[in-house]
């Protein structure tokens, strides 16, 4: 593989030397798969855990000689068609490699969608040219699309990212339609990611949802501290540069050890750091309001469309930066806010809304560093 000029990585899947340990979680989703239990991976938003499916699948000996392996990210679906399209893409381009006869005979199987599809005029190559108004009813042509992975001769991985976006289709019976296909599936294993917590929980471990017991959960956490600081310290002596493992340190306790954050910070303070140099402190903190300072119009912009009970309390819950119990006394009354009802009905909105997450400790700005930026300004905690 080619090696990146800056080995910290943003914005596309990480490859091995630059993917830091979740050794112990790879072995785990390997193992679960090779021996057919589907999986429910959960973590806050931008801790890693697509790059973790990436390398886990693409790392195994075994999946990567035997299995077919599908990524599909629903975050940006809005209903069942939509996410029909980007299965039906995503099946297409897993094929491609594979030759002219592999694609014809899918394209094929969707006979919902006989005669969409086209050639590329110069290498006769089919081209999966369908529009989303082009699926007429998805549910035909999902029920072709599992129908052809099912007869496709090899086992298959299938990997949804930000599965819990299927809740929010308008079509009410999505989860009990694609449950209905899996459970038919005899040679397909699921790995399904996702970012809200509740709300998958609520898919897998009640007995009210399609999907109750169908999968075993897995929980992804930040990287240990110590673990990172080695990991960026070695990136930048590979590049004959070197960096203050205090400043790795603060960054990442400043962020919580957000994988995303970290890599962003590490990125930029790398770019600034001659060869030859110490990446120092300041370079650390000129990353971070370089951050800030490219999200400030997003940021105000978000904060200028929700009401003053809501943004009290989201303030509330940024300078407390973990909050148990939002609608405790103490609480309420060392924010000055108005009534436990009035932030019950602001923390429910937040939440709903993606400002606010629930994790182990209790409710956080899903953002970290929108919460730098509500409680300084600028104004960063000394190193």
């Amino acid at each position: 593989m080619q090696h990146p000029r800056n080995p910290f990585i943003l914005g596309h899947r990480i490859e091995r030397p630059y993917f830091c340990d979740r050794i112990h979680e790879q072995q785990a989703l390997a193992s679960a798969v090779t021996n057919g239990r589907n999986v429910v991976l959960i973590s806050p938003r931008r801790m890693g855990k697509t790059s973790l499916v990436y390398v886990a699948l693409n790392d195994s000996e075994e999946i990567r000689d035997n299995y077919l392996t599908l990524f599909l990210d629903i975050l940006q679906t809005n209903s069942l068609g939509e996410f029909t399209y980007l299965l039906g893409k995503a099946v297409f381009d897993m094929l491609l490699p594979a030759g002219h006869a592999r694609v014809r005979a899918f394209l094929s199987a969707l006979k919902s969608l006989r005669g969409v599809f086209g050639f590329d005029a110069m290498s006769g190559t089919p081209v999966f040219n369908i529009q989303l108004g082009d699926i007429k009813h998805p549910e035909y042509t999902l029920d072709e699309i599992f129908g052809y992975i099912e007869q496709s001769g090899k086992p298959v991985v299938i990997a949804i990212d930000e599965f819990q976006q299927i809740t929010k289709y308008p079509e009410k019976n999505t989860e009990a339609i694609l449950r209905s296909h899996m459970q038919r599936m005899g040679n397909a294993t699921f790995v399904f990611a996702g970012s809200e917590r509740s709300i998958l929980q609520e898919m897998f471990v009640s007995s009210k949802h399609p999907f109750y017991n169908s999968s075993e959960i897995m929980h992804l956490g930040p990287i240990g501290e110590g673990l990172y600081v080695e990991f960026a310290g070695a990136l930048f002596r590979q590049r004959q540069k070197d960096v203050d493992e205090e400043a790795i340190r603060w960054a990442f306790r400043l962020f919580d050890g957000n994988t995303y954050y970290m890599q962003r910070t590490m990125n930029g303070a790398f770019a600034d750091t001659p060869e030859g140099a110490i990446c120092s402190g300041e370079t650390v903190r000129r990353a971070v309001r370089a951050m800030l300072a490219a999200n400030e119009v997003v940021y105000r912009e978000m904060l200028s469309n929700i009401s003053v009970g809501q943004k009290s309390t989201l303030y509330a819950v940024a300078k407390a930066r973990v909050v148990a119990n939002p609608l405790s006394g103490d609480f309420i009354r060392a924010n000055a806010l108005s009534s436990a009802s009035s932030v019950q009905s602001a923390i429910s909105r937040l939440v709903r809304d993606g400002f606010i997450s629930i994790a182990d400790g209790g409710y956080t700005l899903t953002d970290p560093l929108l919460r730098i930026f509500i409680n300084g300004l600028y104004a960063l905690p000394e190193i």
